[in-house]
């Protein structure tokens, strides 16, 4: 029982924490927009040349329009592929691409879990033992699972060699990287572990997540903790989860907000909207940046410091 409370206390963090992060950045002050075209939303007719809705004559007395559609077709092989760093640095990708892409894996084989046995609580005739749907979900589990643990370990070897190697990279590593990748390794390997020896075809994490969905009752006699290298897996796995959004690792999920408010925002500033009023907002801040020609001493706003006269720099 003493895995399940762990399991579900670093849940209860990471949803926390989790909260946490998106209320700072919704709570944060209007940033300064990028105007940095194509936006992703906008067609497929002005995607393909970098354009924007704001060449319309008028345009500001039509309605808006975006495309989701035309995001995600940009997003998803970002987020899953790293097709930017393989189209700047290759020599990296085939290093940083399985050890992503293990882990987006991994959740995905988790998602799956919590599938399986969501259906096994249910009793759904459609989801009986040894039918089609059961077979097929179990296949999935299976192969996503074994993918994700192959790759991750790959890619975890991978990138601690590189940045332990490559003079560009380690110059700018901290310990806190180091110990990122470690950390990220030792679920990988654990879990690898457990599965080579003791869990081939994932009965003992079925039954495992089972148990997180029943408060800690299963149906398989069989369960990770009961190896070494299965309880390495389930701590770790565990404190990852609430580890990941107390760093910058969540990223992986909170660079939505860097797509959507800051990299492709261009929603109209009509008079009396929101984003003339997060404008004015900003005007009242008072800056202390260092660069002398700004004279931000902390007293004046930006208000202030817009409307003064520029003075002759010596």
């Amino acid at each position: 029982m003493g895995f399940y409370v762990l399991s579900y206390l670093c849940i209860a963090v990471f949803i926390i924490a989790t909260g946490c992060l998106i209320y700072r950045q919704l709570s944060f002050p209007l940033h300064v927009r990028w105007e940095i075209y194509p936006v992703r939303h906008e067609t497929i007719a002005r995607v393909a040349y970098g354009g924007s809705y704001m060449e319309e004559l008028n345009w500001w007395e039509k309605k808006y329009k975006s495309s989701l559609i035309n995001e995600l077709k940009y997003m998803v092989p970002e987020i899953l592929f790293l097709r930017g760093l393989w189209k700047e640095n290759r020599n990296l990708w085939w290093l940083s691409f399985p050890f992503h892409f293990g882990m987006y894996l991994m959740i995905a084989t988790f998602a799956l879990l919590l599938l399986h046995a969501f259906f096994t609580l249910w009793g759904l005739p459609v989801f009986a033992a040894g039918g089609s749907v059961s077979i097929l979900l179990s296949g999935l589990i299976v192969v996503t699972g074994w993918s994700g643990l192959i790759l991750g370990n790959i890619g975890s070897i991978g990138v601690l060699y590189k940045r332990m190697t490559e003079a560009e990279l380690r110059n700018y590593s901290s310990f806190g990287d180091y110990f990122n990748i470690l950390f990220i390794f030792l679920f990988f390997l654990s879990a690898f572990i457990t599965c080579l020896f003791f869990d081939p075809f994932l009965a003992g994490a079925k039954a495992y997540t089972l148990g997180l969905l029943t408060g800690g009752h299963s149906l398989n006699s069989y369960m990770p903790g009961q190896s070494v290298s299965g309880s390495l897996a389930i701590v770790s796995a565990s404190l990852l989860v609430a580890y990941i959004p107390l760093t910058h690792m969540s990223h992986m999920y909170m660079k939505y907000f860097l797509y959507h408010d800051v990299k492709w925002d261009d929603a109209p500033n009509l008079p009396g909207g929101k984003i003339e009023a997060a404008i004015k907002n900003n005007l009242k801040f008072k800056p202390t940046w260092k660069a002398k020609h700004i004279e931000a001493d902390g007293q004046k706003s930006w208000k202030d410091i817009a409307a003064a006269a520029p003075k002759e720099m010596k």
